[in-house]
């Protein structure tokens, strides 16, 4: 995949990517001059639960994440903390 921002084209790690093995249900957009956003949300079919994975481009630098579940202990019950894991 490759991100046209101003003009100018970055790759995408494959990295980022890799956790798709199926279709994505949902993507979002937000950027400015400074740099990009985008979640990308899909459901895999071995799971019952969607995944979100977010890429940021920022000048010529591509970072990506994937947004998981790491509940704590002093979390009230039936609240679901999210975290952030790097995929590069």
């Amino acid at each position: 995949m490759r991100i046209e921002h101003n003009g100018q084209w970055t790759d995408v790690p494959k990295e980022c990517l890799s956790v798709f093995a199926f279709g994505v249900d949902e993507v979002s957009l937000s950027g400015d001059d400074a740099g990009l956003g985008i979640a990308i949300i899909g459901k895999p079919t071995e799971r019952d639960e969607s995944l979100k994975v977010t890429i940021f481009k920022h000048s010529d630098e591509v970072s990506c994440f994937q947004v998981v579940r790491c509940p704590n202990v002093d979390d009230p019950p039936g609240e679901i903390r999210e975290c952030s894991r790097d995929l590069q």
